[in-house]
């Protein structure tokens, strides 16, 4: 007889993950093994299983593509699953390197088909997910580490250097390189940052999601006065 297959839940659904183990127990092949209301949460729990179902929105100020990126630097497969599909997040945790996506409302045999096809390695991208992927209009985003985007929307929300370089246990010179880089990224999209009033453009245009830093008590708000040297 093949092992089970091993699977972990991120949700911040407590009824949803009390009743999953028992639900993903009549297939017979799949055992959930673990589960976690955050990603921080999961990922503590070492060894977990080396594929999660990770819920689109946690509810907890975290970015969807920013969860994903992370399970997938731990060597995890991710498959996303929503209530409510979102086209923007689908795209952005698609591209963060999601496995695969799927929304709630499919029964016990479409889920099960999916865990199967990503144990199996395969990327099963599902009809909804095609649908809503050939429906992405965004403008074109660069590419941006966990990091590189957790300070560009610090920058953007007008937090100073020397705040973010405190917040986050980092020099100034540090917090710059990283802007340094996301300029270039933007840059080589297409779409430069070429004032200090582009960080928080590019947040809203991109849908980038909530800061996850506190705007420090000495934070300009006038961004049109500081040059991008400053910055």
């Amino acid at each position: 007889m093949d092992p089970l297959i091993a699977i972990g839940v991120i949700d911040n659904d407590q009824m949803l993950l009390q009743g999953m183990a028992a639900w993903i127990a009549q297939t017979g092949d799949i055992d959930l093994t673990a589960t976690a209301t955050s990603v921080a949460e999961y990922l503590a729990r070492a060894p977990t299983p080396p594929i999660v179902i990770l819920d689109l929105n946690l509810e907890n100020y975290t970015n969807p593509a920013c969860n994903v990126a992370e399970l997938v630097d731990a060597g995890l497969r991710v498959i996303v699953a929503s209530v409510i599909p979102d086209r923007e997040y689908i795209a952005s945790t698609t591209e963060a390197g999601a496995a695969a996506y799927i929304t709630k409302n499919n029964n016990l045999d479409a889920l099960a088909d999916v865990i199967r096809a990503v144990h199996e390695g395969r990327s099963l991208t599902t009809p909804e997910h095609a649908f809503w992927l050939s429906r992405d209009d965004r403008p074109r985003r660069p590419h941006l580490s966990p990091r590189e985007q957790e300070i560009l929307q610090a920058v953007g929300s007008g937090a100073p250097h020397k705040a973010i370089a405190r917040q986050l246990g980092i020099s100034v010179s540090t917090v710059q390189t990283h802007l340094e880089r996301v300029r270039h990224k933007y840059s080589q999209a297409g779409r430069p940052i070429e004032h200090p009033s582009h960080y928080s453009d590019r947040l809203r245009e991109d849908s980038l999601g909530r800061n996850r830093l506190r705007p420090h008590p000495d934070s300009t708000t006038d961004n049109s006065k500081r040059s991008i040297a400053e910055e």
